[in-house]
């Protein structure tokens, strides 16, 4: 049994869906505390003048919050505007057509917890790509141990062999720990793409709704080998 863990990000890159489609569970990770300046409450599209982020305004009280605590300030009106901005600089994308109206669906998912919005816009995605893997929320799971310790615990919870990880996962877990739990260790191997697209010289790692712009949902299968 694979399992792989992340916090719910806001349309995440190609990378995560990877990782979500080699594993049997994976899990939202919602009761960690918020990240200033990491993806769970912004990401990057591409423009002609190069990224930009699209930000979700949040109600944040105190950088302990965690995750699933956090509300959104949906009077700012910031799906209008994010809808507008992937509107403006894709609609001369190959795959407009395809996928402007699935953005019209995530962009309209009526729920202002950031947690709660981020994994049901990842599980629409999912759904498109027919990727079918099990997702659950951390904070179901009622697991209160740190660091590399929470990772095991939560494995062990779900009676998982392996625990899939992104590459850079190694700068910050202790490997021996899964080790002395009998759990496997393995680490994504995914290749980020390098494909056309719009205005310019080629930006890595922007979120999905570019690979998707350019390259369309049956692309997308191919790559991620569904």
């Amino acid at each position: 049994m694979i399992i792989s863990i992340h916090q719910p990000n806001y349309i995440p890159w190609i990378g995560y869906f990877y990782k979500i489609a080699k594993s049997d569970i994976f899990v939202f990770l919602d009761d960690v505390q918020y990240e200033k300046n990491g993806f769970t409450d912004r990401n990057r599209i591409k423009t002609p003048q190069g990224e930009l982020y699209l930000k979700i305004p949040i109600n944040l009280e105190s950088h302990l919050q965690k995750i699933n605590q956090i509300e959104i300030r949906e009077h700012l009106g910031w799906r209008e505007k994010h809808l507008k901005s992937i509107d403006m600089n894709y609609r001369k994308s190959k795959y407009y057509r395809e996928i402007f109206p699935l953005m019209e669906e995530c962009l309209s998912i009526a729920s202002s917890n950031l947690a709660d919005y981020n994994s049901q816009v990842v599980k629409k995605i999912l759904d498109v790509l027919d990727i079918d893997t099990n997702c659950i929320y951390s904070h179901e799971l009622g697991i209160t141990a740190v660091g590399t310790e929470r990772l095991v615990e939560i494995v062990k919870c779900l009676d998982g062999s392996t625990y899939l990880s992104g590459s850079g996962g190694s700068k910050y877990q202790d490997e021996e720990i899964f080790k002395a739990h009998g759990i496997q260790l393995s680490y994504s191997r995914f290749i980020p793409p390098k494909y056309t697209q719009c205005w310019g010289d080629f930006i890595s790692n922007l979120s999905i709704v570019d690979y998707l712009f350019n390259n369309g949902i049956s692309d997308c299968r191919k790559y991620l080998e569904l």
